[in-house]
């Protein structure tokens, strides 16, 4: 990701996520609104500065529900924390279990760019350009966010919860559902770690973390992912799967 710090304030413009009203992730990100219908092609386009942004621009301007508005004291930091602002974007996308792009930074919020803005892509990897209705946030969803995101950054920390992260939001990426499924699994097994008797003891695990208080619960929660696994294993083994796959990448995420 290739972002510039210049001055102390700047934009990375999202699609996929729209939100009721603004909510602060940290002291320097602040998850806002934004609007980019009043811009038509070839105003968006005269804020490229090179010519390599301009399908960037084009494909992304029109789809832009969201931006994060980072601050910092000096240039240098403004860009770290930009370069930082990915994390952001996939643990939204994680979360709300939604494919968030973040493939524009602007110097001027979503809603001021014009003539005189200035656009410059983050990445030329189309990933986010979708069709899906933007996910909109409700009011308990912006509360939760403003409540528990710094926690989430905060274990981001952890090599087996960014890895997770990583997998929940970028399995969309790929094309093949098999890819998807092993793409899921890679982040289930790493936040349970079960290295023996892996069907078994991952199937228990996961069990007894989401319904620690319920037999009956987590029977049936151990049941179905033994199922999800017979799945993802005749996946990444080239075998053939016998549930429908499709099913099997939306339950496994």
């Amino acid at each position: 990701m290739k972002v510039v710090g210049d001055g102390n304030v700047t934009f990375i413009l999202l699609n996929g996520i729209a939100l009721p009203s603004n909510v602060m992730l940290s002291d320097n990100v602040e998850l806002q609104t934004a609007d980019t219908s009043h811009l038509d092609f070839m105003t968006a386009i005269s804020t490229c500065s090179r010519p390599e942004d301009v399908a960037v621009v084009a494909a992304f301007i029109p789809r832009i529900t969201a931006q994060l508005r980072i601050t910092a004291s000096t240039p240098k930091e403004l860009a770290s924390v930009a370069w930082n602002a990915s994390w952001e974007a996939l643990l939204l996308s994680a979360f709300f279990q939604t494919e968030i792009g973040f493939n524009l930074q602007s110097d001027t919020p979503a809603n001021k760019i014009g003539n005189g803005s200035r656009l410059r892509a983050t990445n030329y990897y189309m990933h986010g350009l979708t069709n899906s209705t933007a996910h909109m946030l409700t009011t308990d969803e912006s509360k939760w966010i403003a409540s528990h995101f710094a926690d989430g950054r905060e274990l981001l920390e952890n090599d087996r919860f960014q890895t997770a992260v990583h997998c929940l939001a970028s399995y969309r990426w790929h094309s093949m559902p098999r890819i998807k499924l092993a793409v899921l699994w890679v982040g289930i097994e790493g936040i349970f770690g079960a290295s023996s008797e892996i069907r078994f003891r991952i199937s228990l695990y996961i069990a007894r973390f989401l319904h620690p208080n319920s037999a009956a619960e987590r029977q049936k929660i151990f049941d179905s992912v033994k199922k999800l696994y017979d799945s993802r294993s005749a996946a990444v083994h080239g075998a053939k799967v016998k549930s429908n796959i499709a099913s099997a990448v939306e339950d496994s995420a």
